[in-house]
């Protein structure tokens, strides 16, 4: 459960939070833009978290979400291939989501930067 601190979020203007939220929503692993806003509220709802929050907590909420690792199939180990639908490979623990299983937002955003830096030098 996170802190529904709120402290220093005030001098955001609602626009600007809703654009943070859709921001973590376009580069989330969920599969769709309903999907993820379908685990927020669920998330809300499960820590016994406001039914009507600021928007500054939905921002907050959508940073924690985790959704399955897309590069591991949620199993949390490196995959090489698919085979008959199931996932094989050597084996080691997925480098995307560090052997979690699920991703969310920090660890996209730490995948965003290793992949740009990564680019930037392949060039």
């Amino acid at each position: 459960m996170i802190s529904v601190s709120l402290e220093g979020t005030m001098s955001k203007t609602t626009e600007q939070f809703r654009a943070e939220y859709a921001a973590i929503r376009a580069r989330s692993e969920a599969p769709t833009a309903s999907d993820f806003d379908r685990a927020v509220r669920l998330y809300f709802t499960d820590n016994n978290l406001p039914e009507n929050p600021p928007p500054a907590l939905w921002v907050k909420v959508a940073a924690v979400v985790r959704f399955r690792c897309g590069r591991c199939a949620g199993t949390g180990a490196f995959i090489t291939y698919v085979e008959n639908g199931q996932p094989r490979g050597p084996g080691g623990i997925c480098f995307r989501c560090e052997g979690k299983g699920m991703q969310d937002d920090g660890d996209v955003m730490r995948n965003l930067v290793h992949d740009r830096h990564y680019m930037s030098r392949a060039c």
